[in-house]
């Protein structure tokens, strides 16, 4: 998936007409590599599950039209509802909220290593 294909995703989450859509294009690549910074852990642990090294730094993003540096079901999965969400936290913190519990509950369905609390049998 590159940067692009996000942003797309992401706007159509928005429902975002052609102003919009213009708008927020000055912030996406920012955001991804924020996405990117914040997920390292979930990017590090799908590394590990496919016998890969796992990273030491983020990976970058260059530019919108790159392929975005991370597993490609949970990019397609997760990462639009994460950029919508960091695209608007300023503007519609209801929208925001929503936007990041999605990305959030998504982004634990993709990542191999869950941790659970314990709970004691009787």
């Amino acid at each position: 998936m590159t940067g692009n294909e996000c942003f797309a995703a992401a706007m159509n989450l928005l429902n975002e007409q052609e102003e919009g859509y213009h708008y927020y294009q000055q912030f996406a690549l920012g955001c991804l590599n924020q996405l990117l910074a914040n997920c390292l852990r979930e990017i590090n642990a799908l590394r590990t599950a496919q016998q890969m090294e796992p990273l030491r730094i983020p990976p970058k993003l260059d530019s919108l039209d790159a392929e975005i540096p991370a597993d490609e079901a949970m990019l397609r999965e997760c990462f639009p509802y994460g950029l919508a969400a960091l695209l608007i936290c300023d503007e519609d913190k209801n929208r925001f909220n929503w936007l990041g519990s999605e990305f959030a509950a998504r982004l634990d369905y993709h990542c191999p290593a869950s941790q659970f609390a314990i709970k004691e049998l009787y």
